[in-house]
């Protein structure tokens, strides 16, 4: 080719059909795939096509296990009750402000109920100067040095709770002590025979005193 001669191109008419089918093919494959993920998309976001099990309650107050499958196109939700689930009543309670029981009904209700469960009522112990009894052990040798000091001091607040057992007779004490003076005829010694024999003497006093 001269350069003074123009340029020339030509084009293959044959291969323009080819690339025009190409890309129109391109475009379809490309709105399918949008369509499908907008499909995807907008069916996921409202409810999943895999079931999915629910708590739905009816309006007669039941309350059932269900499957929930997806969707309808009016925009419903599709339910499925799955079979062999018992229904579980629902109670419902409904109680005014008036109907609620006040702390001085629960107080009263405890206290009945304690009452009611119990088959005697327990008085608190009460025990009194009158119900003690207070036992003084001596004997014949000590009884000008100890008991003055003790009838002169605690015994003239309770004389007749007071109680001396001795070894022997003594009237001067026994006038001294309003007659509360037991001679009880048992040894002075402290073996085991001799204290019994106090004790025993002791003991007999406290039953016929009637103290608690």
């Amino acid at each position: 080719m001269d350069k003074g001669e123009p340029a020339v191109f030509t084009l293959d008419k044959t291969k323009m059909p080819r690339c025009r089918r190409l890309f129109q093919l391109l475009l379809f494959a490309v709105f399918v795939l949008y369509m499908g993920l907008l499909f995807y998309h907008n069916y996921y976001s409202r409810g999943s096509l895999s079931q999915q099990v629910t708590s739905w309650e009816g309006v007669d107050g039941l309350r059932m296990e269900v499957a929930k499958l997806g969707w309808r196109e009016n925009g419903e939700l599709l339910l499925v009750p799955l079979k062999g689930r018992p229904l579980l009543k629902k109670h419902i309670f409904e109680r005014t402000l008036s109907q609620q029981p006040s702390i001085n009904d629960q107080y009263e209700n405890g206290l009945s109920t304690e009452v009611s469960s119990a088959t005697a009522t327990i008085r608190p112990p009460a025990t009194t100067l009158d119900d003690v009894f207070i036992s003084v052990k001596t004997t014949k040798s000590y009884h000008s040095s100890r008991l003055p000091i003790i009838l002169k001091t605690w015994f003239q607040l309770a004389k007749r709770q007071t109680w001396f057992f001795t070894d022997t007779d003594d009237e001067e004490f026994q006038l001294k002590t309003n007659g509360h003076m037991i001679n009880t005829n048992c040894s002075s010694s402290h073996n085991r025979k001799a204290l019994c024999c106090k004790m025993s003497v002791e003991f007999d006093t406290f039953l016929n005193t009637d103290k608690k």
